[in-house]
């Protein structure tokens, strides 16, 4: 079974009306501000769009996630639209819902509404949230209502994070790098900042191979060593983990989108993530855009890792539908 755990999908009120000049679903252009930037049309919000997708790549099921989205009435209106089209197609689609996490009361009522009543199996954030970081106390609520309804976190990259403007350029450095760099600082903050030190049974799954994260962790390992008597810790005031900050690494989830064939990105993470971490992604639309073959690709060259047949299987779709309860 393949299982796609980043496939992207909006309602239509978020879509651009018709269809791109580039036939494609969707088209990245250059804005009059000066930073590259992408619009999806009206394609990328039809099943049928996504099912003929599916069915050229090889793709059994995917996960629905959407495109930002901030006020609770657009997260409802995503929340109705979701649950009816796993409803329409409970074979091919899984859901996950989305509220503001610092909604209070209101958005963690509507989380309850949709994972109870509609059947949405998890809740879909954003690296950063109102301003706010995932390490940030102030998200300390919402992860306490997603360990109570029992539903894993699936974190996706902030499309123009905060504090890395150096990147702009004339060649979308930002476009391409940004929103991965702070995805890799997200993932450390998860298990630096005492998150799942205070909510160890939390599942959270980390998109983009955590923004290519595993390539900095022997850093972070020679770093966090170097704390000892005469040496500055690396925490400001009292350290925020009572564990080595890998047994915190080693609870996370990781999606292998973000790269397309990308198979360079999947060796590096196995070198520090385990295969029964890593879950398969496309990204679709935002890659592979009529371009099916490509997916199908790609699940044929991770078939051709030297692994074991299990722990590529698992990778492909067994640990995903283990983490969504899919027989």
């Amino acid at each position: 079974m393949i299982i796609d755990m980043e496939h992207h999908l909006a309602t239509f009120d978020k879509l651009e009306k018709g269809e791109s000049e580039s036939g494609k679903v969707c088209e990245r252009y250059w804005d009059t501000d000066g930073k590259m930037k992408i619009r999806s049309f009206e394609e990328a919000g039809r099943a049928e769009s996504h099912l003929e997708f599916m069915d050229a790549a090889g793709i059994d099921i995917a996960l629905l996630t959407t495109n930002p989205i901030t006020t609770l009435d657009q997260c409802r209106r995503w929340n109705d639209f979701c649950a009816g089209l796993v409803n329409d197609h409970p074979d091919r689609f899984v859901g996950f819902a989305t509220v503001p996490p610092l909604g209070g009361k209101p958005a963690f009522d509507e989380l309850e509404r949709a994972v109870k009543e509609l059947g949405l199996r998890g809740v879909h954030i954003w690296t950063w949230n109102d301003g706010q970081a995932l390490d940030s106390r102030e998200m300390w609520p919402f992860y306490e209502k997603a360990a109570v309804l029992d539903i894993p976190i699936d974190v996706h990259v902030t499309l123009e994070p905060p504090g890395l403007d150096s990147l702009h350029a004339s060649y979308a450095l930002y476009y391409v790098m940004a929103r991965e760099l702070d995805m890799c600082s997200a993932t450390l903050k998860v298990c630096l900042g005492g998150i799942l030190e205070d909510f160890p049974d939390l599942v959270m799954i980390m998109n983009h191979f955590g923004g290519g994260v595993s390539a900095v962790l022997e850093r972070m390992d020679a770093y966090m060593g170097f704390v000892g008597p005469g040496c500055p810790s690396l925490y400001r005031g009292e350290p925020l983990i009572s564990r080595p900050w890998r047994e915190y690494f080693d609870k996370l989830y990781f999606n292998m989108a973000g790269r397309e064939i990308g198979m360079a990105a999947v060796k590096s993470a196995l070198t520090n993530i385990s295969p029964q971490k890593l879950m398969f992604g496309t990204d679709w639309p935002f890659n592979y855009d009529r371009n099916p073959a490509g997916a199908a690709q790609y699940i044929e060259e991770i078939r051709k890792l030297d692994l074991p047949e299990k722990e590529i299987d698992d990778m492909l779709g067994g640990n995903a539908a283990r983490l969504l309860g899919i027989k």
